[in-house]
């Protein structure tokens, strides 16, 4: 009981963190990323270290991090071709040279620093057409929605499993709730902020996110299962780590991206 009642308390406290930074202002928001993909970085390190494979933390935070500062401050091309480069040079000059260490390398800027930067660019889209702050909220309400239907009807009624190896505990059942009830927030969220999109598109859109959510957390799944852990860290108690908390986001914030780029 005491254990539910202090990841309740501290899941209050992270989403009202999270949603607080997410509409305050580009500076203040491009700080907390900062932070949050900083740990994180270190955590999907250590769980690579776990499976035998060390990258360099002194190399591979400070260049996540840049990507984000490339993001924020719209500088061209040449800088992430200059990172891209970095990674080949370290990885060729190990010893001795295996290809993980350029895959993973490369990974880990396309996991921790890629992805997340759509966060930034969300924003700014949103603010340069002039939408609603509430856009900006709808990935994260949508994964969280998402995620806790699927993980509360897979434990009540899950039966057939989704990813037996990878994760025992996701059901297809759990998936599938996760999909029907995601629809109908999607529709009366998405109308009431674009009522001029047709609506069918937020249909679709949903259950494409539905499907990007479980994708990100058996991606993430499939490294902590491999390195024998149930939680990236215990830093945030009965929430795991920092990676734990935005890996569905990783993939679900890039898809409203995109979609958003497409309607506007």
């Amino acid at each position: 009981m005491k254990e539910l009642l202090s990841r309740i308390i501290i899941g209050f406290l992270l989403g009202v963190l999270l949603i607080i930074t997410t509409i305050s202002d580009m500076h203040f928001f491009l700080i907390f990323l900062l932070f949050w993909l900083g740990i994180a970085t270190k955590e999907f390190l250590n769980l690579l270290e776990k499976n035998g494979l060390k990258l360099n933390p002194f190399l591979f935070i400070p260049i996540n991090l840049a990507f984000l500062f490339f993001t924020y401050f719209n500088l061209p091309l040449f800088y992430f071709l200059l990172i891209i480069f970095l990674i080949f040079l370290w990885a060729i000059l190990q010893t001795p040279f295996t290809s993980k260490y350029l895959t993973y390398g490369l990974f880990s800027i396309f996991y921790l620093a890629f992805l997340p930067s759509h966060f930034l660019l969300l924003k700014r889209l949103i603010n340069n057409h002039q939408l609603s702050t509430w856009l900006i909220l709808f990935p994260l309400f949508f994964t969280w929605i998402n995620d806790t239907i699927a993980y509360g009807v897979g434990k009540i009624i899950g039966k057939k499993s989704l990813a037996k190896v990878i994760s025992p505990k996701k059901t297809w059942e759990g998936f599938l709730s996760s999909i029907i009830f995601s629809i109908p927030f999607s529709f009366f969220y998405l109308e009431k902020f674009l009522p001029s999109v047709n609506s069918i598109l937020f249909i679709l859109l949903s259950i494409f996110l539905s499907i990007l959510a479980q994708v990100g957390d058996l991606v993430e799944s499939i490294f902590k299962r491999e390195a024998g852990v149930k939680d990236t860290s215990r830093i945030l108690l009965g929430h795991g780590g920092f990676l734990d908390r935005i890996d569905s986001l990783l993939f679900t914030i890039p898809a409203f991206y995109y979609f958003l780029v497409l309607i506007l």
